[in-house]
């Protein structure tokens, strides 16, 4: 049995993962999922509240418009929008825009926008938690324990 050759020193794990991704053919279409993540950036908040890409096939991004205004001002912007995209993605992924009209989803608030909701925990939670964590021995584990039951029962379960 033939050894391998000796590494002569370890391979990045970004570089394991690219060639992995490569060899099985879809490091291209990870590429092309950027699309989604620089879409605000490359339109703008405005377009973006109007417009967004809902797939991508052999170069072709199809774009839902929320309406005929919206897809005719954006019909004069699609060369742009191609160009800015390819620039942001580093690469000629996108070679053609169709619009169409479609759904837009509602942006999704920001993370900060969406503060916890935290109640002040009773005395009987607190004793409960105490309790709980006296049975651990290790004092850095039972220190972790008493903290996470705590910040569990402080956060406010939406009804959602």
């Amino acid at each position: 049995m033939k050894k391998r050759d000796r590494m002569k020193f370890p391979k990045p794990m970004s570089d394991l993962i690219d060639d992995t991704l490569a060899g099985m053919g879809i490091g291209e279409r990870l590429k092309e999922a950027r699309i989604w993540n620089l879409w605000v950036d490359v339109v703008g908040t405005a377009i973006a509240r109007q417009a967004q890409p809902v797939r991508i096939i052999n170069g072709t991004l199809t774009v839902a418009v929320s309406s005929g205004p919206w897809m005719q001002e954006l019909t004069f912007l699609k060369d742009m929008m191609r160009e800015k995209l390819n620039r942001q993605l580093g690469a000629e992924l996108v070679r053609e825009i169709v619009l169409k009209s479609g759904r837009i989803k509602p942006e999704q608030p920001d993370a900060e926008e969406q503060a916890p909701v935290r109640r002040k925990l009773t005395q009987r939670q607190l004793s409960s938690i105490s309790e709980c964590a006296a049975e651990i021995a290790d004092a850095e584990t039972r220190a972790a324990f008493e903290a996470l039951m705590k910040t569990s029962l402080e956060h406010v379960r939406s009804s959602k």
